[in-house]
């Protein structure tokens, strides 16, 4: 299973959303959504552009739910620390 970065697949999935709301891409916006592509591709192991966004949605949605578990599993109260006051000499 690769690593993966989901920071940058959260990033490439957030630009290709915004690449698709373009109204009429010009060449430069048609690259980099082909580079997006094949970049989110080559992160989750699959080939066609369509089923790896797919997957990457899935794999965001997934470590999204487990990363807050783990979050509300280790919350602990804060600690309030109060200086003592300082006796001049």
């Amino acid at each position: 299973m690769p690593l993966i970065n989901y920071v940058v697949l959260g990033a490439l999935v957030a630009e290709l959303d915004a690449l698709a709301d373009v109204g009429a891409p010009d060449t430069a916006v048609r690259r980099r959504r082909e580079d997006a592509l094949y970049t989110v591709c080559v992160y989750t192991g699959v080939r066609d552009p369509q089923q790896a966004l797919a997957r990457a949605r899935r794999l965001l949605a997934r470590h999204s739910a487990s990363h807050a578990a783990a979050l509300s599993a280790a919350r602990v109260e804060p600690v309030v620390v109060t200086p003592e006051p300082v006796v001049a000499a």
